[in-house]
């Protein structure tokens, strides 16, 4: 019996911990850069808990690497962001129905006038995960952004788990 006990609290931390070390992962992952090519303007992580809920941003100046930054970009959208994505991150209203959303600020993204992003549906219901068209239809969220200020050559990048 002892080493049930033992092999089930082996099993717990180290689902714990494994569950910990993706958080801020996806910027790899989906996106395709690693925060070590770029420097570090800010970041902070509020993932926490036993259902890893919270937020992850990431600022990054891509100035002295410009050429790696556009080649990373290549694929993603001209701004401005679509409907659902403009309510989640800086609220508003559609259809009657406020957003009270403002995860921009929470992100520290300023208002970007020349630049570009991508969107990934991290959620386990996410038929196309570069589909924002069904966020406002579950009861979490689970996706990534970033934004690319062509301008400054800033990236934004952002994780929201509900």
């Amino acid at each position: 019996m002892r080493y049930v006990k033992l092999i089930i609290a082996t099993i717990i931390v180290c689902t714990v911990f494994s569950s910990c070390s993706t958080v801020g992962s996806g910027q790899e992952e989906y996106f395709g850069f690693k925060t070590s090519a770029f420097t570090v303007i800010e970041e902070k992580d509020t993932h926490g808990g036993f259902l890893g809920d919270g937020t992850y941003y990431l600022i990054l100046d891509c100035s002295e690497r410009r050429a790696q930054a556009t080649e990373l970009i290549k694929d993603w959208k001209p701004l401005p962001l679509t409907e659902n994505l403009q309510l989640i991150m800086y609220g508003g209203s559609k259809n009657g129905v406020s957003y009270a959303y403002d995860l921009a600020e929470e992100a520290h993204w300023p208002a970007i006038n020349n630049g570009v992003y991508k969107f990934v549906d991290r959620h386990s219901e996410a038929v196309d995960k570069s589909d924002d068209a069904s966020l406002f239809d579950r009861f979490s969220y689970n996706f990534s952004i970033a934004a690319y200020d062509l301008d400054t050559n800033i990236l934004y990048y952002f994780e929201f788990d509900t």
